[in-house]
């Protein structure tokens, strides 16, 4: 049940609605809260014969001499699931006041259901933010371990057998935007909530956002739901205009069982960081296979063989201006038509031409080979979603002109 802070707080309600003094007894007759804070944890002798009796007491002038620790005033039981829970009193003439009587005892038990509907959501969100991240970091499940998720999905109301896209959407400069609005602790708690309540707002019933770090959230989305990547961007749109935050997204593979669930997490997790040295806001794995792989290449070959390969454009990549490299990205990414790559990058496909004759007049390379094209494109991504800046390029000069 509630807490006497709780029922402090409905007290100070009640007091600011009606303008009348408000005391808060629980079952055994003491006072829990009051209008008057020097009468809580004393004795009201009228309150325990109501909550036993489940009747009205009224205290007049003549009755305070024979009940302890009372006042003129009305005293009420209330309710929560047909039982007798405390005794809300009204001081006042009992003429005055009789009135407001049932109306306090209605608001009292609104109240009450109001603070338990909102513990329970707030106890249901936790539990399923535990199952959530218990789901997310189990790579090899055992079948043991299988039941015992399937028994708390069941539990929490999580259905295991709705195949969900996984989503992560991180924050951009989340450190920084606290430090610069001088957010305390619960200031930091709020903004996350209010994100989340944001999120939650677009989503279908079906569908569930929980904030699983400091600045980053996990959305499981229907995978029947359309345009998953336009519902990304309107949301990042969204969260921008109303929080004035950035966010970078990664979109992982579907989930249809319970061991997908921690593949696409660790997929869009590596997403959102390459989205981050792209210099780019959505990233759905479906697009993006090729820079998955390059970037789980960056980690596993060795330093000699990396040095090897990029050696060929060492010279290029250190000397290619942003219009050049953002062109060359966007040819290949065009299947090396011009047209497209005209469109995508508003010029003139003269302009597309000057450029790949310019690369070819100065640096000997026939960039419209598919082989030489797919190599040069290579070595850019390798230099972007490298952790190491080893020729001095700027992973977000490299990307700004490229586009998807």
């Amino acid at each position: 049940m509630l807490t006497q802070k709780d029922y402090q707080k409905i007290v100070d309600r009640l007091m600011s609605i009606l303008g009348k003094n408000i005391n808060i007894m629980n079952t055994e007759g003491i006072i829990i809260a009051s209008g008057d804070a020097s009468r809580i944890g004393s004795f009201h002798e009228g309150a325990k014969i109501a909550a036993s009796e489940k009747a009205d007491i009224i205290i007049n002038e003549e009755d305070i001499s024979h009940y302890k620790g009372v006042k003129k005033g009305i005293n009420i039981p209330f309710f929560y699931n047909n039982q007798v829970v405390g005794v809300v009193g009204i001081t006042g003439e009992p003429k005055e006041v009789i009135g407001f009587g049932k109306i306090i005892k209605e608001l009292v038990e609104l109240m009450i259901q109001e603070y338990e509907n909102k513990k329970y959501e707030e106890l249901q969100t936790r539990a399923m933010m535990s199952f959530i991240k218990e789901l997310l970091k189990h790579p090899n499940v055992s079948l043991e371990e299988e039941n015992v998720l399937k028994n708390r999905a069941k539990l929490i109301g999580f259905d295991l057998d709705l195949p969900r896209i996984l989503v992560v959407t991180d924050i951009k400069g989340f450190g920084d935007f606290i430090f610069s609005k001088h957010l305390k602790e619960l200031g930091v708690q709020e903004l996350k909530d209010r994100i989340v309540e944001f999120i939650r707002n677009r989503l279908f019933l079906n569908e569930i956002v929980i904030n699983l770090s400091e600045d980053r959230f996990v959305i499981l989305l229907d995978f029947k739901r359309t345009s998953i990547d336009e519902f990304c961007m309107e949301l990042q749109k969204g969260i921008n205009e109303k929080f004035g935050l950035r966010c970078v997204t990664g979109i992982g593979p579907i989930c249809k069982q319970i061991k997908d669930y921690y593949s696409s997490f660790t997929i869009a997790n590596k997403l959102v960081d390459i989205g981050r040295k792209l210099n780019k806001e959505v990233l759905n794995f479906a697009n993006y296979r090729l820079e998955l792989l390059i970037y789980e290449l960056n980690s596993i070959v060795d330093e000699d063989t990396r040095k090897l390969f990029l050696e060929k454009y060492q010279f290029i990549l250190k000397n290619f201006s942003e219009d050049l490299i953002g062109t060359i990205k966007t040819y290949f990414e065009s299947g090396m038509n011009i047209e497209v790559t005209s469109r995508k990058l508003f010029l003139h496909r003269n302009t597309i031409l000057y450029r790949l004759n310019k690369i070819k007049e100065k640096f000997n390379i026939e960039i419209t080979n598919p082989y030489i094209c797919m190599e040069i494109y290579i070595a850019i991504l390798l230099e972007q979603l490298s952790h190491k800046d080893e020729f001095g390029i700027c992973a977000q000069k490299l990307g700004k002109k490229s586009h998807k």
